[in-house]
């Protein structure tokens, strides 16, 4: 109990701001490379989750697509939202994040870089 208490109460390797670029994998119309900034803050007394603010920059200003509480695995180092529709899956390897969005027929719609500001 005292173990799972200090591993809550730390704070996780992603926290901070990830810039970098999430760039079409497919030929979709609907689709357009971008410029993202991810904010990511612990949840108190939950090392499994992270909440996150997607923004995109167009034209030099951050329009915010979207803010939610992604899953966070500490020992794989990997973060995962999930919907019906769709899977982000990405992988944290020190400063850096790479991964993928997945539609659900597992077509890979988009890939994502991302480096933490230090």
């Amino acid at each position: 109990m005292l173990l799972g208490r200090l591993v809550a109460a730390q704070a996780s390797d992603v926290a901070g701001t990830w810039r970098g670029e999430s760039l079409c994998a497919t030929e979709a119309s609907a689709c357009h490379n971008e410029k993202v900034v991810y904010y990511i803050k612990d949840v108190a007394d939950r090392p499994a989750a992270v909440m996150i603010q997607a923004d995109k920059i167009v034209d030099g200003k951050a329009i915010t697509m979207g803010t939610g509480e992604w899953q966070y695995d500490r020992v794989a180092h990997s973060l995962e939202w999930r919907s019906p529709r769709q899977v982000w899956h990405l992988q944290v390897n020190g400063n850096w994040i790479e991964g993928t969005l997945t539609l659900e027929d597992k077509t890979v719609f988009r890939k994502m870089t991302l480096k933490k500001d230090e």
